[in-house]
């Protein structure tokens, strides 16, 4: 029975360390003989962070001299997502989230009749929300995220009333929250940290939507680094950021063994057209990318291929 409890200890440790691993990636410089267009549009999201927000215009990519044409369904959303200052998410993934915004309506409908039993007044205030909103409560200090729920119309806010005064702070959210979660869905005032409870959404956190929607990623991956920066300063309080530690688990696991572009620039390999637009250019042959953004510098990097970065 000892040795049995010390293989489990064993593996539960080893399993712990991998999850740490996975936190973080590098993109390994290695050859890399194939790219598929959608490699490239991932590339430029992720050069294309919060440092370089804007919409890439014009978006030409090449691979060995050829202009591309996106055609499938998937990359004429990423480009759609790129082309756009604010791109309406829940516009450009209306289709594939239909399930679920449509169960969700459901529950919201469900609510408010259990909560209208009751005798309360409530209203929904707020359920879809476009970026630039999002930034400027982010901004404000009135929300915690970047991407959030309402970018997808999975979440939505919720205002309680008495004799028509809107209740800021009631013990009435506390038994709304308990109804919309016997309802399944997930309630803002058990959130660690910045508790909201005037918030509903459709999935526990950010990390269950990707894992159910792996090509909502990319929405993702332009906030990257945000994600890590937020999980670096809270190292000694990690209890207030698990949802964004399986968050970035959950990104890293999708893009291990991706083609990526190294992190550091390297020296321009041949002249390429001086131009505003975007573009993005991939040589398998010389083992390069050029990535540049809209009105601004392009650079070339070396193709590699994320691994998860070992721990010293």
């Amino acid at each position: 029975m000892r040795c049995l409890i010390r293989i489990v200890f064993f593996l539960g440790c080893f399993s712990i360390h991998a999850q740490v691993d996975s936190l973080r990636l590098l993109c390994k410089p290695t050859k890399v003989n194939h790219v598929d267009p959608q490699d490239l549009l991932w590339m430029y999201r992720q050069r294309d962070t919060l440092r370089h927000h804007g919409a890439s215009k014009n978006l030409s990519i090449f691979i060995n001299g050829e202009k591309i044409s996106l055609e499938d369904s998937t990359s004429l959303r990423y480009l759609a997502s790129l082309q756009a200052n604010f791109p309406t998410l829940d516009s450009i993934y209306a289709d594939i989230l239909i399930a679920e915004t449509s169960a969700f309506s459901v529950q919201k409908d469900s609510l408010l009749v259990q909560v209208s039993k009751l005798g309360w007044s409530m209203r929904y205030l707020q359920a879809v929300r476009n970026l630039q909103r999002q930034q400027q409560l982010n901004r404000s200090g009135r929300s915690q995220v970047l991407l959030s729920f309402h970018n997808f119309n999975l979440a939505a806010d919720v205002g309680l009333y008495s004799h028509r005064r809107y209740l800021r702070r009631s013990p009435r959210y506390l038994r709304m929250g308990q109804m919309a979660k016997s309802l399944g869905m997930f309630w803002g005032g058990d959130f660690v940290g910045f508790p909201d409870p005037g918030h509903i959404q459709r999935f526990k956190n950010s990390a269950a939507l990707i894992t159910q929607f792996p090509v909502l990623a990319f929405e993702f991956e332009k906030y990257r680094d945000h994600y890590e920066a937020i999980y670096q300063k809270n190292a000694l309080h990690l209890e207030k950021v698990l949802d964004t530690e399986a968050l970035l688990i959950t990104l890293n696991r999708l893009r291990v063994g991706k083609v990526c572009a190294c992190q550091k620039a390297i020296l321009p390999i041949v002249n390429l057209p001086a131009e505003d637009a975007a573009r993005v250019e991939v040589n398998t042959d010389q083992n390069w990318v050029f990535i540049k953004p809209y009105q601004s510098n392009g650079y070339f990097y070396s193709l590699g291929r994320w691994t998860y970065e070992t721990k010293n």
